[in-house]
């Protein structure tokens, strides 16, 4: 297996996160009944996020937390919502990409639920 090496890359993981986060029974009621997601609009806005996360390329001017504050006013999040983030974001991640980059990512992201589970939850 290769390594992620761009944003061709990220979109691919992306796209399969969330046809597996918006399937599942515990968090997917987030992504369609709470903030119903339009991947159309949504995934270009979280490629330009990890874009700029994991290779330093591109804008992203929002705030992280607060849009995840938002959402837990609509519906309180738990950390076991985190938690199976995390899981499915590793799983798909691990299922197409080995290597620095992906494991930059990983990190990255649980660095950020770690976040969200001390300032939302």
């Amino acid at each position: 297996m290769t390594d992620i090496q761009n944003r061709t890359d990220l979109e691919l993981i992306f796209n399969s996160f969330y046809k597996k986060a918006i399937a599942d029974a515990s968090i997917g009621y987030f992504f369609t009944e709470i903030i119903p997601i339009d991947l159309e609009t949504h995934l270009p806005i979280i490629l330009d996020f990890w874009e700029y996360n994991l290779f330093h390329k591109g804008t992203y001017s929002k705030n992280l937390l607060e849009i995840h504050k938002n959402i837990h006013v609509k519906s309180p999040m738990q950390y076991a919502h985190f938690d199976q983030w995390i899981h499915l974001l590793n799983e798909t991640v691990d299922n197409h990409f080995s290597g620095l980059i992906s494991n930059k990512l990983k990190t990255n992201a649980l660095s950020i639920a770690t976040v969200m589970k001390t300032k939302v939850v």
